[in-house]
């Protein structure tokens, strides 16, 4: 039985991780319905372990079920969109200036990676791999600091910020490069160790000051 529990639980997140990678790379639009038996006949599995998958999405925010009605790839209202750069903004520079005063080489190693992962996906065209990847790189920023109040703020907003991306660019054309190396310019601005200078860095970046929308 523990086996078979076990086999139920991987398939549920091998769907999951399908699913979410649809909706970040754009294959799956905002307001598209996720109808479980179909998903389950085009993977040709039962419809428990996409069930399994849906709803933990429906938990990141990614999918907003509705009863009677079902569960769709959720939509951001522009008034949302607007509110939601503005906490991520407010909350990456309270997290840059808090992060110089505890910042490490192993920091720094982390974050480089995270970076040399993103320029790989850009490499690849792996839009999917690219937007998780760069949420990652701003949430190890905001865990330097050792603040839980931070992390706390930072795990209720993210899957707004997540959904954010899968919907606000999935076809962006413009220089994704060059949204990578601003992601070194952000590494350097901590290195550098003025709290302000790289709250300012953080900030400009969250908010879309650096001209590219929904970055």
């Amino acid at each position: 039985m523990a086996n078979v529990e076990l086999s139920k639980d991987l398939l549920s997140d091998r769907i999951y991780d399908i699913l979410r990678a649809s909706i970040l790379d754009g294959s799956r639009e905002p307001g598209s319905r996720l109808v479980e038996s179909e998903i389950a006949r085009g993977m040709n599995v039962s419809q428990a372990p996409v069930r399994e998958a849906v709803k933990r999405l429906v938990h990141e925010g990614l999918v907003t079920s509705e009863p009677r009605r079902g569960s769709y790839v959720t939509a951001i209202s522009p008034d949302e969109f607007v509110i939601a750069r503005q906490l991520r903004a407010a909350i990456e520079s309270v997290g840059a200036r808090s992060a110089i005063s505890s910042l490490a080489n192993g920091d720094l190693v982390d974050l480089r990676n995270i970076v040399a992962k993103m320029r790989t996906a850009v490499a690849a065209g792996d839009w999917a791999e690219f937007r998780s990847l760069d949420m990652r790189f701003h949430e190890r920023v905001l865990l330097i600091g050792g603040h839980a109040v931070l992390a706390r703020v930072w795990a209720v907003l993210e899957p707004l910020l997540v959904s954010q991306r899968a919907i606000g660019d999935p076809a962006y054309t413009g220089d994704r490069a060059a949204v990578v190396e601003w992601h070194d310019d952000l590494i350097a601005a901590l290195e550098a160790g003025d709290p302000e200078a790289a709250s300012a860095a953080f900030f400009a970046h969250a908010s879309g000051a650096l001209g590219v929308d929904n970055r």
